[in-house]
């Protein structure tokens, strides 16, 4: 009975997330477009910082309920996952689309994983690991900032005030609030009664379910025939769980991970995210090579997350 009320609670809290983003997402963007902020920069920030919401409140709520290794295995597992199952089913749709993602952005990327690699080999994440991370976060920031706006974008938001819009907003933010809290709680009390480690938890349950907003987003996208918009989603959400939850789980914690979180969780997110960047720097290609190397690599990663899942049992 206590394993099915925790089911509950953790199916709930995630519904709640889940719900929470999708209102953060629809009413930030209206929020950017009434202040004069380019669609192009709306999109790269409240886009991806709006499906990686979930994983940060459910970071800070882990830390918060003493289960740091919830909030780590979040931010890893959902780096994976957003790889792995978002952009493996994108690659059946992309294969005949020309990518156009800004290298700058690829590189931190890159050097955001290198970093992290660099904080877990010790299995911690210290304060000056956390002021690391948050450099490399006001760098994000700063080479958004100077993306160039898309032309003759509309406005499609003139209608709904700006009083209501912040309203709502607040709104979503209590939700993911909510939501976060049931979640780890619900999450941890599954963990205990089925003697599964947090660590798990938090990769798989967790990480999957709060990357539904990434895949929701992602969807919607592709049906829209916008792959850039899916792969600019992935790339900046996956920056972002790095350099915004590891230093919350360093400045709120001092706890030593499992060496299994670096070893092995840690490495597969690595090899998913150098897969990502080759097929990225091929999408950039014209040619028929992306339309055989791309339907096999969507096969070949869902294939590798199955094993990858099944392993952590």
């Amino acid at each position: 009975m206590e394993l099915l009320y925790a089911a509950v609670i953790f199916v709930t809290g995630l519904g709640v997330l889940i719900a929470g983003a999708e209102i953060f997402i629809h009413y930030s963007s209206q929020l950017g477009s009434k202040l004069g902020i380019s669609d192009v920069v709306i999109g790269i920030t409240l886009v991806a910082l709006g499906t990686s919401i979930p994983e940060i409140f459910v970071s800070i709520s882990s830390i918060i309920n003493n289960a740091p290794a919830i909030a780590l295995g979040n931010s890893i597992g959902s780096n994976i996952s957003n790889i792995a199952i978002i952009y493996g089913l994108s690659l059946f749709w992309l294969a005949s689309e020309m990518l156009n993602i800004s290298l700058r952005n690829i590189f931190i990327l890159i050097l955001s994983v290198l970093i992290a690699g660099w904080s877990l080999f010790d299995l911690k994440i210290s304060i000056g690991d956390s002021i690391v991370f948050i450099a490399l976060f006001i760098l994000f920031v700063l080479n958004l900032l100077r993306e160039k706006p898309e032309e003759n974008q509309e406005n499609v938001h003139k209608d709904a005030s700006l009083l209501k819009v912040s309203f709502l907003i607040i709104i979503s933010l209590i939700l993911l609030g909510l939501g976060s809290e049931l979640t780890v709680r619900g999450g941890v009390d599954l963990a205990l009664g089925l003697g599964i480690p947090d660590a798990v938890v938090g990769l798989t349950m967790v990480a999957i379910g709060t990357s539904l907003p990434e895949l929701a987003a992602s969807i919607s996208a592709l049906r829209r025939n916008k792959g850039n918009m899916v792969v600019g989603n992935i790339v900046g959400s996956n920056i972002l769980n790095i350099v915004l939850i590891f230093p919350i789980i360093g400045i709120g914690t001092s706890t030593v991970f499992d060496d299994e979180i670096f070893s092995r969780d840690f490495m597969v997110m690595s090899a998913f995210t150098a897969a990502f960047i080759l097929l990225i720097i091929i999408g950039r290609q014209e040619g028929n090579l992306k339309k055989i190397l791309y339907p096999l690599f969507g096969v070949g990663m869902f294939v590798s997350i199955g094993l990858y899942l099944t392993s952590l049992f």
